[in-house]
């Protein structure tokens, strides 16, 4: 697979403010570690798309490494959409309820 540019919906930056703070909450300097572990998640997203396993249809899911979040995105023919970035401690029913709704753009 050829690298993609990476978009992202509008509802990726609430999505970001809500982890952001979580790890500001209770980690010294954790929305700056946060912002970080999910650039470089966004990095290889984007260098090999199909590198990350498919989930609920045709979403795919890659871990922020040492975090409780993961990012969802789909493949497009020139172009790879973030979806959500959502806590993955969530019920998995919650998760596939978000990505259905975004999912139809």
């Amino acid at each position: 697979m050829r690298s993609l540019p990476v978009e992202f919906l509008e509802f990726v930056e609430k999505d970001l403010r809500y982890a952001t703070h979580f790890y500001d909450s209770w980690q010294f300097e954790g929305a700056k570690k946060f912002r970080e572990k999910f650039r470089e998640t966004v990095f290889w997203i984007g260098w090999n798309p199909e590198m990350f396993p498919r989930r609920y249809k045709y979403f795919r899911r890659a871990i922020i490494r040492k975090t409780y979040f993961a990012v969802f995105y789909v493949i497009e023919p020139n172009v790879v959409t973030v979806v959500a970035v959502l806590d993955m401690r969530r019920d998995p029913r919650k998760i596939h309820s978000i990505l259905r709704l975004r999912g139809k753009k």
